[in-house]
């Protein structure tokens, strides 16, 4: 068990460095003018909307926390899983889009739970981080949310079917290779959804919701003041922001969505607004993005510091 932990460790030690590569060379490579977010008001508005990308990172630790804990049964700390989340969420950067969601095992080999809980917990989190923006674009954008669908329904379909694939493939190789852990778990987690957990669902889908309003408030505030969206128009252009995220995060071969959210912009948003702000926003908001992640990286180490020491001192 030590040496898992510490094989866990300096993987996620590597990758980790490995994506810090990764968002400098980013950063350095966006085609953009930084003079112009150089004013007062423009610098003031990146800067309080990067905080806030950064505490919601580290809020969302919250709900996939809880389902580890409704999976495992195991009152697991924050302080054990906040730094493990933040680092892995700065793993997205790495090409592949797997190594976040990979990194968040190092969880179970810190604190020798199973790998299973935490890997069927992230399934869980990524499914919920997909359905709760689609409740939101539903009653901010309404009917109009039909004609994106209809457009990009190849996307879905293509991800649908690679999805149902790999999820067939994945049950015929557990059931000849583990079938009796396989029954086990099947057992354990059926156990589980009984109508006293639902509560605790409930709070969990709760926190998701949260995250979303709270990030779609931070979305609306660079769109009103900076880029002048019209307040008649900010449903449609929140609605389509959020599924041009969702797009990006399905469509194979486009890593963080690059191209496919400004095509689903322009698409939606190019009767009240240019395609070169419509750019320029998309662009700011991945540089509120990228320091956000890189803002709760840090923070995630300065409290997983902090909490040691307290450990340390209350055991000594």
């Amino acid at each position: 068990m030590g040496f898992l932990k510490k094989y866990y460790k300096l993987i996620g030690t590597i990758i980790t460095v490995i994506a810090m590569v990764f968002v400098v060379k980013k950063i350095v490579t966006m085609d953009v003018d930084w003079s112009m977010f150089a004013h007062g008001k423009t610098l003031a508005i990146i800067c309080g909307c990067t905080l806030v990308q950064a505490a919601m990172v580290l809020f969302m630790t919250m709900p996939w926390l809880r389902f580890i804990r409704i999976l495992s049964g195991i009152q697991i700390p924050v302080r054990d899983a906040l730094p493990v989340y933040t680092k892995s969420n700065l793993m997205k950067y790495v090409p592949g889009n797997i190594f976040q969601y990979v990194g968040r095992n190092q969880l179970a080999a810190d604190l020798h739970i199973s790998h299973v809980d935490v890997a069927c917990a992230t399934v869980l989190d990524i499914i919920c981080c997909m359905l709760t923006p689609l409740l939101l674009i539903v009653i901010l954008m309404g009917r109009d949310m039909l004609e994106l669908i209809v457009t990009y329904r190849r996307n879905f379909l293509i991800v649908l079917g690679v999805g149902i694939l790999v999820l067939a493939l994945a049950i015929v190789i557990l059931r000849w290779k583990f079938r009796e852990h396989l029954r086990r778990y099947f057992e354990k987690y059926r156990r589980l959804l009984s109508r006293s957990i639902l509560p605790r669902l409930l709070m969990v889908f709760l926190l998701y919701l949260t995250q979303y309003v709270i990030s779609t408030v931070m979305y609306a505030v660079p769109a009103y003041l900076m880029f002048d969206v019209p307040a008649e128009k900010m449903g449609l252009f929140l609605g389509t922001y959020l599924f041009s995220w969702i797009i990006g995060f399905v469509t194979p071969g486009a890593p963080g969505g690059i191209g496919i959210r400004e095509a689903v912009m322009v698409l939606m948003c190019g009767s009240f607004m240019s395609t070169d702000t419509i750019m320029l926003y998309a662009v700011t908001m991945r540089i509120i993005s990228t320091f956000g992640d890189v803002v709760a990286f840090l923070a995630g180490l300065a409290l997983e510091r902090i909490w040691k020491k307290k450990t340390v001192h209350t055991t000594a």
